[in-house]
């Protein structure tokens, strides 16, 4: 009751309510769409100034048809406090909307603000707006509707809020019209008229209720209806854009679905064959194979994966070209095509390597190798004959690596990998055969792999001391007396065990670790002889230290081993770089060049294994050498009475040209005396001694130092590794 009448419920606390549950949907709608389209900051704030608005519209409805003041009183509390949370939310929104950066710092103050006038709403006694609360005369609207209100003492706090209010509204009129100004009209516009309409229900309440003195409600609530009839119309708009972005989409899409069609067929070739010969690619293949792989192992049946390589195509093609090496290629897909069964699949992989896929071989495994066997040697055969290119006959031949499936392997990939390990060895055996994977091939390769690795490994992470060294094996001349020593490099692997040079020397040169691993040769090379000098051990021929063909034809090594070697105090003559015949085959104009490079800087060259190589004498006149060694294989054939020819010739035809001669090998008194028969200079082998580590090897310089200078008399006899005496008439040489 309100001055003696009821209050009545009507259309005007009904349509608070209705705007409170429009509010509430439209607010549900958009915080899904913000959800949906990855929590974008519009629909959100949207949302949460509609939660706002709900409940200032529904404590408003409360508010008009309470009966007690106090409930009045709390009502309009919560209105107070969701106008002033809703600040926050109305900066977003429009920032949002219009488009502007973030602006973190804003939105914490406005944040700052709005939970400042909220803290005080609910503190001071008679709300923000009222120093204190008393019950109103009541609102007649003129359909007969009687409202209850609120009179009081206007609040100072209240003022400020009314202030900060219009300075938000016409913070975001000014963004609408930056926004309209900018290019997006319509959109500035439209948000323009919806500020305007709140900002004409704040003038009311302001002007006409409060300044006036008018007894009629304020509209606050129901001024957002304007946001959202925007919202539905921007998200209209999206949908329509979306719409209209769907339809033209589908337009081009029908206008190019015949193109399409018409193109599919030469897609889908072009993706699954190879565009020179027409064959299969390695997609097609691979496709092909997991699904004939699949079938056998589900059967119980076999297939075989023939890997082919040609042999010596690459020498054709650079050559005599890429258009012939193209010809080539068509003309020896064709002869595959020819050769190969009926129900097998040929595909080109890539460069000058096929892949032939046999289905449904026998079920018994032998049997099916046996098949795979003959296919592979008749695709051998059939491309060992020559080959019509043009005007010329060229012949290029292949190797074949086949593996047999289902054998335990875990899939495509892996069988693959089988092929090529016996397609590798193929190779090796010397190319133009036909390799089957066997199980100890496949534990060959991880050796391999744990060699590299492991190499790999000790390089990288400086574990080259704890599992590499360096061994020594002496080095004499007829009389007994100390030449040098060869430095021979032995790696210790930590699973493997001690590993010899002979194999991991190779897959170093392979890998390019080889450059890395010389130089290290090369710095504990110096240290000891910079270690024997200082402690006063009696080493004073050369240290030989073994150089790779990878090395020698790096274009600055002789320029970067004089710098390695001088940085570690040590003169280049003190060095011996053997190297061997190999190494000069690639590329012998730049090999002589950097041995001349070597040898004006001071290290002695040696040329190892002489005689079972290429052997050139011309070539050998032309090198800047010191040494010649004759390698093992001629040695072990000497005895005194009948001398290996080969041994002597290769003795001969040093001294003719001026250099040393050292035998390789000695191992019996019966090889030493003949190579004193032949003159050989200096001898190395097991009967001077083996190979030792630098403990051993200090040791026994002492002992051979020991043993030089005891009188003639208590030397050993001639007979003995210790002493070797001089051969009348024979040219002894110190090449130290």
């Amino acid at each position: 009751m309100v001055e003696g009448w009821p209050i009545t419920f009507g259309y005007f606390t009904a349509a608070l309510i209705a705007t409170a549950g429009i509010a509430l949907a439209s607010g549900a709608q958009f915080a899904v769409v913000g959800l949906w389209r990855r929590r974008e900051a519009m629909y959100l704030s949207y949302a949460m100034l509609c939660l706002c608005i709900a409940t200032l519209a529904f404590a408003n409805a409360l508010l008009h048809t309470a009966t007690r003041v106090e409930v009045a009183t709390a009502a309009l509390r919560t209105m107070i406090s969701a106008a002033a949370i809703s600040f926050l939310p109305f900066v977003v929104f429009i920032r949002a909307y219009t488009g502007g950066p973030a602006q973190r710092r804003l939105q914490i103050a406005v944040g700052v603000v709005a939970g400042f006038f909220t803290w005080l709403n609910l503190d001071l006694p008679g709300t923000l707006f009222f120093m204190q609360v008393t019950p109103g005369s009541g609102i007649a609207l003129p359909w007969g509707e009687r409202l209850y209100d609120l009179a009081g003492t206007a609040s100072a706090w209240g003022l400020a809020f009314h202030v900060l209010t219009y300075l938000a509204f016409l913070w975001a009129l000014w963004r609408a019209v930056a926004q309209a100004r900018a290019g997006e009209r319509l959109r500035g516009m439209l948000l323009a008229v919806c500020l305007l309409a709140q900002f004409a229900a704040l003038l009311w309440g302001d002007v006409v209720i409060d300044a006036l003195g008018h007894r009629y409600p304020y509209l606050d609530a129901f001024s957002f209806l304007p946001f959202v009839l925007l919202m539905g119309l921007s998200l209209a708009a999206q949908l329509h854009q979306r719409t209209v972005q769907l339809e033209q989409a589908t337009l081009r899409l029908e206008a190019e679905a015949h193109t399409r069609r018409e193109a599919e067929f030469n897609l889908r070739h072009v993706a699954y064959h190879d565009s020179l010969t027409g064959l299969p690619n390695r997609l097609r293949a691979l496709d092909h194979l997991a699904e004939l792989h699949a079938e056998a192992a589900a059967r119980g049946q076999h297939g075989a994966v023939l890997l082919i390589d040609l042999d010596n195509f690459k020498t054709i093609n650079d050559a005599l070209g890429h258009p012939v090496g193209d010809r080539m290629l068509e003309a020896i897909a064709d002869r595959l095509l020819a050769a190969a069964p009926a129900d097998a699949m040929l595909a080109r992989l890539g460069g000058d390597e096929f892949v032939l896929v046999l289905g449904r071989l026998a079920n018994a495994a032998e049997a099916a190798q046996t098949q795979a066997q003959q296919v592979a040697e008749r695709m051998v055969a059939r491309l060992a004959e020559p080959v019509a290119v043009d005007s010329r006959i060229l012949a290029v031949g292949a190797s074949v690596g086949v593996a047999l499936f289902p054998a335990g392997e875990e899939g495509v990939a892996d069988l693959l990998r089988r092929a090529d390990i016996a397609l590798y060895r193929a190779k090796a055996a010397g190319r133009n055969t036909v390799r089957l994977f066997l199980a100890p091939m496949q534990q060959e390769a991880d050796t391999r792999l744990a060699l590299e690795r492991g190499l790999r490994t000790a390089l990288e992470q400086q574990r080259m001391p704890a599992q590499f060294a360096l061994h020594f094996q002496p080095q004499v001349n007829r009389r007994g007396d100390l030449l040098g020593a060869e430095a021979l490099l032995r790696w210790h692997h930590p699973q493997l065990g001690e590993l010899s040079p002979t194999v991991f020397i190779p897959l170093a040169e392979e890998t390019g670790l080889i450059h890395a691993l010389g130089a290290w040769v090369i710095g504990e090379a110096c240290a000891h002889i910079r270690s024997w000098d200082r402690d006063g051990v009696g080493f004073g021929g050369r240290l030989g230290v073994n150089v790779s063909a990878r090395q020698l034809n790096h274009p600055r090594f002789a320029a970067q081993l004089e710098a390695q070697v001088r940085a570690a105090g040590i003169e280049p003559s003190r060095l011996t770089l053997e190297l061997t015949e190999s190494a000069l085959l690639q590329d012998f104009d730049s090999a002589l060049d950097t041995l001349r490079q070597l040898a004006n800087i001071g290290f002695c060259l040696a040329l190892d294994d002489f005689g079972t190589g290429y052997s050139s004498l011309s070539y050998l006149q032309r090198l800047p050498l010191d040494v010649l060694k004759v390698d093992r294989a001629f040695v072990s054939e000497l005895h005194p009475n009948a001398a290996n020819p080969l041994a002597g010739f290769i003795i001969d035809v040093a001294h003719r040209l001026g250099i040393a001669a050292v035998a390789e090998g000695v191992e019996t008194v019966p090889q030493r005396l003949a190579l004193e028969r032949l003159g050989c200079d200096g001898l190395q082998g097991y009967l001077v001694c083996r190979p030792l580590d630098e403990a051993g090897f200090r040791q026994w310089l002492a002992e051979h130092h020991q043993a030089r200078t005891l009188p003639q008399a208590q030397r050993n006899t001639p007979d003995s590794a210790g002493d070797i005496p001089q051969v009348p008439g024979s040219s002894s040489r110190d090449w130290n």
